[in-house]
């Protein structure tokens, strides 16, 4: 239902052009914003103030600032100075001397440096000498095993005070025996052959006869079946015919 004084508006005034005209500044405006932005800022000359003697500079380089303990914030934090000094280049330029030869070869020694590494030095004759020597606190000779060609030799304590006696264990060896020995041990092997046959026999059939009972039992547990279900059935057959003849009325 539309009013009287309404206006109808179409889609296209609904949205704006695609290409409108950019609006131009207003000139008074913009001279004003420019006498703003030079009262707010000016200019100062920074040249006078940078200017440092050489002086100033060397002991800048070497100096340093180094702050060893921090303190409050809102105090202002002093600052030590440490002063770097480098040793100087002195002397001429030039390669470096090379060592002595005394530095890497030694010289002939003296009688009494002789004596010390006479003293001191082992030859192989007392080395050989002090190999022999028995060391009490770590021999343990009765858990050593020699092995021989003849057999296997262990040294045993023995007696008190205890004393080493070596004792010497022949290796046996393997003798035939003799022939009635052999007999006799083949007849003991048979018969013990023959008797593990016979149980194995025996223990067969007395399997094969438990299974025949079972077979027979499951037959006749069958045939009885058949024979029960058989009466049933005749069972049944009768009844309905003594209640048929009953039911009819011309009996």
């Amino acid at each position: 239902m539309f009013t009287t004084y309404a206006k109808r508006v179409g889609r296209n005034e609904l949205h704006s052009p695609e290409a409108s005209p950019r609006s131009s500044p207003d000139p008074d405006l913009t001279e004003l914003l420019r006498l703003r932005s030079h009262n707010d800022y000016e200019f100062t000359d920074t040249g006078a103030s940078i200017q440092v003697s050489q002086e100033e500079i060397v002991a800048s380089e070497d100096e340093a600032e180094l702050i060893l303990f921090a303190g409050a914030r809102d105090t202002q934090q002093p600052s030590n100075k440490i002063r770097l000094s480098s040793p100087g280049a002195s002397g001429e330029p030039g390669l470096s001397v090379k060592k002595p030869q005394t530095y890497y070869f030694a010289e002939e020694p003296s009688t009494e440096k002789y004596e010390e590494l006479r003293a001191a030095a082992l030859t192989g004759d007392a080395v050989i000498e002090m190999s022999k020597i028995p060391w009490f606190g770590c021999a343990v000779p009765w858990k050593v095993q020699t092995l021989t060609a003849s057999g296997m030799k262990k040294t045993v304590l023995v007696g008190h005070p205890p004393s080493l006696v070596t004792l010497e264990e022949k290796i046996h060896k393997r003798t035939r025996k003799n022939k009635k020995t052999r007999i006799a041990l083949r007849k003991k092997m048979q018969a013990i052959r023959e008797r593990d046959a016979e149980r194995a026999r025996i223990a067969k059939e007395k399997e094969e006869t438990e299974q025949e009972k079972r077979t027979r039992r499951n037959r006749e547990k069958k045939v009885k079946k058949k024979a029960r279900e058989k009466a049933k059935k005749q069972t049944e057959a009768e009844t309905g015919e003594v209640l048929a003849q009953i039911g009819d009325p011309e009996d």
